[in-house]
């Protein structure tokens, strides 16, 4: 199932490279022809769509960067080990019960597969700092003082 989960993150994190080339695209046409057009000594609108190009442009590299990484990590099982990146984990908190896959990306991002909802963390985030290094059956305490038992990891 974690191949699938991390198939589906994956699948994900190409639509939005996607997204970001096209937009990327958009703003270096919205640079030159503003730049070509501007219409006051002041108009200032040829360099922000450059600025938002340089920015699609970085965000593109680092979204193709985290999908190669993504690509090539090692799906392993954490079944009896402290969590870490690539650990499935599913956490009782509030009377919900939630899954997690912890990566180094994508963190925020839900994807459902089988029909369970999985949320990708990432180990700065407080849930992720919280769960790195614990185990099943461990007690987690996030920042906001939200009580959790990790019910099971793999």
């Amino acid at each position: 199932m974690k191949k699938s989960i991390i198939e589906a993150v994956i699948q994900k994190l190409e639509e939005e490279l996607v997204r970001q080339a096209q937009a990327n695209v958009s703003s270096n046409a919205a640079t030159t022809f503003s730049a070509a057009n501007a219409d006051k000594q002041r108009d200032t609108t040829g360099y922000e769509a450059a600025f938002l190009a340089r920015g699609y442009a970085r965000h593109c590299i680092d979204l193709k960067h985290q999908l190669d990484e993504l690509k090539a990590m090692k799906i392993e099982d954490f079944s009896g080990q402290e969590i870490d990146i690539g650990a499935l984990v599913e956490v009782e908190m509030g009377g919900e019960i939630d899954q997690y896959l912890l990566l180094f990306c994508g963190g925020g991002m839900e994807v459902n597969v089988d029909g369970q909802r999985i949320t990708v963390i990432t180990p700065d985030s407080p849930l992720g700092t919280a769960l790195m290094g614990n185990i099943e059956a461990g007690f987690i305490e996030l920042p906001s003082g939200l009580e959790g038992i990790i019910l099971s990891v793999c």
